[in-house]
């Protein structure tokens, strides 16, 4: 982590007197020397993500709240509104994002789906982003199955909070470019994809050939 371990120390605690609980009790919670936690609060030393995870259970508050992440005040109250989110998302660099349309005649099913290729080394967060969803998923689906209850899968979440609040996202830079260099910029798209149609077709062709007796 890249938080202020002043910061954290402070908010450590903070939240040690409202739990009503001395360095001593909390250190041997932890399992950890008093000067440890002295060491914590003091900012001397920064806990791992896994030890404010630990803190954060004995205290009672969110990791997310113990390391300072302000989560934005988020309200989607209409179409609209989820529309806007993929705006500001699809502003931001180091993510990508495939859109994947299935719809009936050419598919049995219609549906929609936002593909992040973690393996694409021009968006840097996209390996991280396919993990969280591959865990988003399976907590989703124990929540949804009675494996666990509302409270666990909120708790998870604001581990997630916590653990992702230093991967800090930058705007795109915006090209700006002329009528002109847009178009010479399409056509150049254009003669790829032909390229790359040619190459298809040849190697279809060559592979048909190499089939007959």
């Amino acid at each position: 982590m890249h938080n202020n371990p002043a910061e954290i120390g402070e908010r450590i605690k903070a939240a040690r007197k409202a739990a009503h609980l001395s360095q001593t009790e909390l250190a041997q919670r932890l399992d950890k020397t008093m000067r440890t936690v002295q060491k914590y609060e003091s900012g001397e030393i920064e806990p791992s993500i896994a030890m404010i995870n630990a803190i954060a259970k004995i205290l009672n508050i969110s990791p997310a709240d113990l390391i300072g992440y302000q989560k934005p005040e988020i309200q989607l109250d209409s179409l609209s509104d989820v529309i806007a989110v993929l705006y500001q998302l699809n502003k931001k660099a180091g993510i990508r994002f495939e859109i994947d349309v299935q719809r009936p005649p050419h598919s049995e099913e219609w549906s929609c789906s936002l593909k992040f290729k973690g393996n694409d080394h021009s968006a840097e967060m996209n390996d991280s982003l396919c993990l969280i969803l591959e865990e988003f998923r399976d907590e989703r689906e124990k929540l949804e199955t009675y494996w666990t209850d509302q409270e666990s899968f909120d708790r998870w979440i604001e581990k997630e909070l916590a653990y992702y609040a230093d991967a800090k996202l930058q705007d795109k830079e915006v090209e700006v470019l002329s009528d002109l260099e847009r178009i010479q910029r399409r056509n150049e798209l254009d003669r790829q994809m032909l390229e790359k149609m040619k190459k298809a077709l040849c190697s279809e062709e060559n592979g048909r050939v190499a089939r007959q007796p």
